[in-house]
């Protein structure tokens, strides 16, 4: 992976002026104790759609999934308040295109199908497919919900709060999480 074209694409996200408001949603939410949280973007079918595709891409395993991390709901926060129209209208047709696989209904396969299904279409979309872009967005920030997210920073992470300091090596044994830390600036 290209790490300088991954920072460059996350920069974007990360740059729309309402985005911080967005997280500053998303992070209260882990108080509601409500099982589904809509942002009122998606409609009811383009939101099961945005469940079943992060629930695929990041299954519950020994550490929290999507659903357990409110994924789907911080997909809707950021396509409603941070996307163009433009944008939120690429993704609404890639959902769509999603839903018309010719296999039958994306809701209607199996998990197996699903993640054959998923695969194919991440391959293209990194292919430079016009039709499949959605697709990077939508992965991109289902990773970014569910490692901000307190479940996936302390349980599917080493979390470790080091306010300001740095350590340049810190010991890694095969098998262990991989490192997140907090840093809590102020100036």
């Amino acid at each position: 992976m290209n790490r300088r074209l991954l920072l460059k694409e996350m920069g974007v996200v990360v740059l729309y002026s309402s985005f911080p408001s967005v997280l500053s949603e998303f992070i209260s939410s882990c108080n509601i104790k409500e099982e589904k949280l809509r942002a009122g973007f998606f409609s009811d079918n383009e939101f099961q759609l945005t469940e079943q595709l992060t629930d695929v891409m990041l299954p519950k395993t020994s550490t929290p999934g999507a659903m357990e991390t409110q994924v789907p709901y911080f997909i809707d926060l950021v396509v409603k308040n941070c996307m163009s129209s433009s944008d939120q209208q690429l993704i609404k047709k890639g959902l769509q295109q999603l839903n018309d696989q010719p296999g039958g209904k994306f809701s209607s396969l199996s998990k197996e199908e699903k993640l054959s299904v998923i695969k194919k279409i991440d391959d293209a979309s990194y292919k430079d497919d016009v039709d499949k872009v959605w697709f990077r967005i939508i992965k991109k920030l289902a990773l970014i919900g569910h490692f901000t997210s307190q479940e996936g920073m302390t349980k599917a992470l080493n979390y470790v709060q080091v306010p300001g300091d740095y350590e340049a090596c810190i010991p890694y044994k095969k098998g262990e999480k991989a490192l997140a830390k907090t840093f809590l600036l102020y100036w």
